[in-house]
């Protein structure tokens, strides 16, 4: 064999050996960071989650039936319930949770928890549903 041909033979095999290593852990990793989405239907512009979603952690991730854009739901220090849609008012990516607020993989926009735009290039704070507690359910008017 050639030189030529082992070295390049050898280099091709590091890579894929690398490759082989890394990408269990890119995997790995890419599963811790994203929650659980709550699944439910919308019943005349209303969807509702129980209470006791939040027993487990403050902010909750919910997907109202035949969306495609999650809504973040948090329950407040004063008890009170806030729902935002967790869509980019820039160019409609999908959000991501990050710390203290959302951020957009697409071009970098970043959220506050609040919904108010922290860094563009998104002018616009990301859109509220009124939200009310009715016997052990949170229910979100989405229209």
């Amino acid at each position: 064999m050639e030189r030529r041909n082992f070295i390049k033979s050898t280099c091709q095999l590091c890579l894929l050996g690398a490759a082989g290593l890394a990408f269990p852990q890119m995997l790995s990793s890419c599963g811790t960071t994203k929650s659980s989405v709550y699944k439910t239907a919308i019943d005349q512009n209303k969807v509702s989650i129980p209470l006791a979603l939040f027993a487990e952690s403050n902010v909750q991730l919910v997907r109202p039936e035949g969306w495609y854009y999650d809504l973040a739901v948090e329950k407040r220090e004063d008890g009170s319930y806030a729902a935002l849609l967790m869509k980019c008012t820039h160019m409609d990516n999908q959000l991501d949770l990050s710390s203290g607020g959302f951020s957009c993989s697409m071009h970098g926009s970043i959220f506050d928890k609040d919904g108010q735009v922290k860094k563009g290039p998104a002018e616009r704070p990301l859109k509220h549903y009124r939200t009310e507690t009715q016997e052990g359910n949170l229910i979100i008017y989405i229209s």
